[in-house]
C-alpha cells in the first residue's frame, strides 16, 4: 500500500500537482456523493463545486437503479444545491435505452429490475412483457406455467431486482436458449453495500444465467466491459491518463476504472475500509492511485476526514 497516496497527507504542491493532472472526473454516487439511501456526505457539495470552478468536467457513473436518472438530479439540486445536467448521469437504465436505440430494437422485453428502471424503459418507447403464472409456486404445474406460459421475448435484460426468484431466472434462461434473443445486464455488481455490512448484488445472478446460457451479456453497468468501452468512446478525446475515477468499491469502481488506464481514487465513505486495502498485494488490479477518507478532501478547508462506518448506516 506504500505506494498509494493519501490526499490528506499531501503537500500543497504535490495537490496542486495532482488536480492539475485530470481534466475529467467520473465519480460513482452512492459511497461517494452520498451515504447509501441517505444524505449527502459532509464536504461532497464542495467538493464538486470547486471542481466545477476549476473547470474540470465531471460525470457521474452510478448503479443505483432504484432511484431514476430524474431523481438523481433532484438530490443533487434538492441537497448538494448543484445543477446536474442528465447528460452527466450515466445511469444503467439509460445506458440500456440508448444502446437498444441504437440498433433500432422494437421487439418484447423480459426485464428483471426494479420498477424505476422498468419506468426508463417504458417511457423510452419499449415494450416489456408482464410477469407469467402464480405469484408464489407451490407445485411443478406452477413452475411449468411461471417458466413456459409466457410471450416469447426478444431480448432479456437484468439488473437490481429485488423480487428476483428461482422461476423468475428459469424463465430469463429459456428465453435465452434462442440464440436471436439479447442478452442484456445493467449494474453487474458482485456485492452492494446494505445496512451495516454488503449483501448479494446482481452480479451473482447474471452469472447464474450467463454459466446457464453458456454466452455472456452486453453489460452496460459498473464494472462490464461493454460500459468501459461506451465511456471511453464518448470521451474518447481526453486521453485515459487525464481521467480521474472517484469510487467506494475496489472491484466495480477501483478494478473497473484501472482496466482504462484511468487515475484512481478511493474515498472510504462506502463499501470499503481501510483495512480491505492494505490486504491487497502489491499491484494488484484493485489497488488506487489516490486515497482519500471522504470526497471532500478534494476542495481546500474541508475537514481531513469523514467516519466510513456511518455510511453503513442505513
Amino acid at each position: 500500500m506504500s505506494s498509494i497516496k493519501y490526499l490528506k497527507n499531501m503537500t500543497n504542491k504535490e495537490r496542486e500537482e495532482f488536480i492539475d493532472s485530470f481534466d475529467l472526473v467520473f465519480c460513482d454516487c452512492d459511497g461517494v456523493v452520498w451515504y447509501p439511501l441517505r444524505d449527502f456526505i459532509p464536504g461532497s457539495a464542495n467538493a464538486l463545486a470547486h471542481l466545477a470552478q476549476l473547470g474540470k468536467e465531471v460525470t457521474f457513473v452510478t448503479n443505483n437503479s432504484i432511484s431514476s436518472l430524474k431523481e438523481h438530479i433532484e438530490k443533487f439540486e434538492q441537497q448538494g444545491h448543484l445543477k446536474i445536467d442528465e447528460h452527466q448521469v450515466v445511469h444503467p437504465a439509460q445506458t440500456i435505452c440508448d444502446h437498444l436505440s441504437s440498433i433500432n430494437f422494437e421487439g418484447l422485453i423480459y426485464c428483471l429490475a426494479t420498477p424505476p428502471f422498468k419506468e426508463v424503459l417504458v417511457n423510452a418507447g419499449f415494450r416489456l412483457t408482464e410477469e407469467s403464472g402464480p405469484g408464489i409456486i407451490t407445485s411443478l404445474k406452477d413452475l411449468h406455467e411461471a417458466i413456459f406460459s409466457g410471450e416469447s421475448v426478444d431480448a432479456v435484460i437484468i439488473d437490481v431486482d429485488f423480487n428476483l426468484s428461482a422461476a423468475k431466472l428459469m424463465r430469463a434462461h429459456v428465453q435465452l436458449q434462442n440464440p436471436q434473443c439479447l442478452f442484456l445486464a445493467g449494474a453487474a455488481d458482485a456485492l452492494i453495500p446494505f445496512g451495516k455490512g454488503e449483501i448479494i448484488g446482481p452480479g451473482a445472478f447474471i452469472d447464474v444465467v450467463t454459466q446457464a446460457v453458456g454466452r455472456r451479456p452486453i453489460t452496460l453497468g459498473k464494472p462490464g466491459e461493454d460500459l468501459r468501452k461506451l465511456l471511453l468512446e464518448r470521451h474518447r478525446a481526453i486521453p485515459p491518463s487525464r481521467v480521474l475515477f472517484v469510487g467506494d468499491s475496489l472491484a466495480s469502481d477501483i478494478g473497473f476504472a484501472r482496466a482504462s488506464g484511468y487515475q484512481t481514487l478511493l474515498v472510504l465513505t462506502g463499501g470499503t475500509k481501510l483495512e480491505d486495502v492494505q490486504r491487497l498485494p502489491k499491484d494488484h488490479a484493485h489497488m488506487p492511485d489516490y486515497l482519500a477518507d471522504c470526497l471532500g478532501q478534494l476542495a481546500p478547508h474541508n475537514p481531513d476526514s469523514s467516519n466510513p462506518d456511518s455510511a453503513h448506516s442505513v
